[in-house]
């Protein structure tokens, strides 16, 4: 028998009154417990609620921008009593785990936990900050573990002497893993029920080596490559701010070779206008959208370090177009639909055969190339969340109609935010296609590590002079940018001539897909 039972948030650590940026389930769409329902970020960081139950979304009550906190209602779930069965035996469970924490008496061994952070994603051990024999205190911070977004500080919930540590730094963890044995030896000991995240490290002589700074601040110091053990903080009690990191980093361009991409990042954030935006009229601030914060500074790397040169070209694809719609399949006598970027990548795949400099990368040292023997083509995918590349792999090796289904499950995939970030990277070459909105020539920015990619533009049919006459013929504006430390301007209009010939005129007779 099915029941409606509410979807609510749950204990994901230090958060309150923390802003929805992301809203990732619609109504009537059916879902597996821990599959993520919202995405919520502090000033700490961002965090994935993932849903209690399995079953269909009935309400949603919730909008982008509403700010939550624990126990607040987030929608409605018609979900079956097996399942709701079987998640009262799981809080049945979780609770006897409490009790038999309570129970922890003078001289007895209990295990340091990890606890629930309401990540949903897969943990690994940063940093092991406490040793063998060690005295721990309550609230000391005993772990520091991280997910592919945030960092988080484990503090520990009871006080007494290490016995035993049973991870590894590097090592891959679980909700309910054990961090470390603790013998009481006959203190008065505390226990707290709820482990605090990211807590501020204070009044604590074992770990006054250890710099105090939150996730946030620490993964923005290994993003600039910087030491946090070596910046001194300016906030309470040394607590590390960012203005602390940055103050660094210009403190040691004397004495360390910084990169200036780094050094500009840091004064462009600095920057403040003269006036206000607001001064002028209403204004409307919003976050920018996560794909997007993600991808900009990949974006600014490669346009800054990577010499563009941009090669404009128009294919004439009457014939292609031609052929591509009347495709019928010969046993059903029903048309068969198949994408033009499925032709392109084809072409590309042809290019690349003969003028392998455009599926290679350079290595960072920049002394040496490496020529790959895959072809795996990055299809640009514009999702509500911003822009996507995945891959679609080894072209060579499939036919026409199974790239245009693969097209549409990677598209499918990327705008429901389920597709495997593994298939992100690995390419060979990138289509960027506006054809189907519209406009002509463009400038696309090279996803590196690759060294090109194409932009295809709206095909339109146009008079062209062929024979002592003009005649109507389907062209196809594209835009090559490639990096010229590898590929130079001939072999680049070599190879637009190569696509010309496996897209253009006499399409049937130049297939060799």
């Amino acid at each position: 028998m099915a029941k409606i039972v509410d979807l609510v948030v749950p204990n994901i650590g230090d958060f309150k009154n923390v802003e929805i940026i992301e809203i990732l389930i619609s109504e009537n769409q059916n879902i597996k417990k821990n599959d993520g329902i919202i995405t919520l970020e502090s000033d700490k960081s961002s965090v994935e609620v993932p849903s209690q139950f399995s079953g269909k979304i009935k309400t949603i009550k919730v909008k982008i921008g509403d700010k939550i906190s624990e126990g607040d209602k987030i929608g409605e779930i018609e979900i079956t009593s097996d399942e709701m069965t079987h998640e009262q035996e799981s809080v049945s469970k979780e609770i006897k785990i409490q009790e038999e924490n309570k129970s922890y008496k003078d001289n007895d061994t209990s295990f340091l936990k990890i606890p629930n952070l309401g990540s949903g994603k897969d943990l690994f051990v940063t940093e092991i900050l406490i040793k063998k024999d060690q005295l721990v205190k309550i609230d000391d911070i005993v772990l520091l573990i991280e997910d592919e977004e945030n960092a988080y500080e484990i503090p520990s919930p009871i006080s007494g002497i290490v016995k035993n540590i049973t991870l590894k730094e590097g090592e891959k963890i679980r909700v309910g893993d054990s961090i470390a044995e603790i013998v009481n030896q006959n203190l008065k000991t505390e226990i707290k029920s709820k482990p605090i995240i990211e807590n501020i490290i204070s009044n604590n002589n074992q770990y006054q080596n250890i710099k105090s700074a939150s996730p946030k601040i620490r993964k923005f110091a290994r993003e600039l490559g910087v030491d946090i053990q070596l910046v001194e903080g300016s906030a309470r009690k040394g607590r590390i701010l960012e203005e602390d990191i940055k103050k660094f980093i210009k403190g040691s361009l004397s004495n360390k070779n910084i990169k200036e991409e780094v050094v500009k990042k840091i004064e462009i954030k600095e920057e403040r206008l003269p006036y206000e935006h607001g001064e002028f009229g209403e204004i409307d601030i919003q976050k920018i959208p996560r794909i997007k914060r993600l991808s900009g500074p990949h974006l600014v790397k490669a346009w800054n370090e990577i010499p563009h040169v941009t090669q404009f070209d128009e294919i004439d694809v009457t014939d292609m177009e031609h052929f591509r719609k009347n495709l019928i399949d010969l046993n059903t006598k029903e048309k068969i639909t198949i994408t033009p970027l499925a032709f392109i990548m084809k072409a590309l795949v042809n290019g690349m055969k003969k003028y392998p400099n455009f599926n290679c990368s350079l290595e960072p040292s920049s002394e040496n190339i490496i020529y790959k023997k895959y072809y795996h083509i990055g299809i640009a995918v514009d999702t509500p969340h911003g822009l996507m590349v995945p891959k679609i792999r080894n072209i060579d090796q499939k036919d026409l109609l199974t790239l245009s289904n693969e097209l549409r499950k990677i598209s499918k995939l990327s705008k429901e935010l389920k597709i495997d970030k593994k298939e992100f990277f690995g390419g060979s070459m990138t289509i960027s296609s506006l054809g189907g909105i519209g406009g002509s020539f463009f400038t696309p920015i090279i996803n590196s590590p690759e060294v090109a990619i194409i932009g295809i533009g709206k095909t339109e049919t146009k008079q062209i002079f062929i024979d002592g006459k003009f005649i109507p013929r389907a062209m196809m504006p594209i835009s090559l940018s490639y990096d010229h430390r590898i590929i130079d301007g001939a072999e680049a209009a070599r190879f637009c001539q190569d696509l010309k010939h496996s897209l253009g005129k006499n399409f049937a007779f130049n297939l060799s897909f």
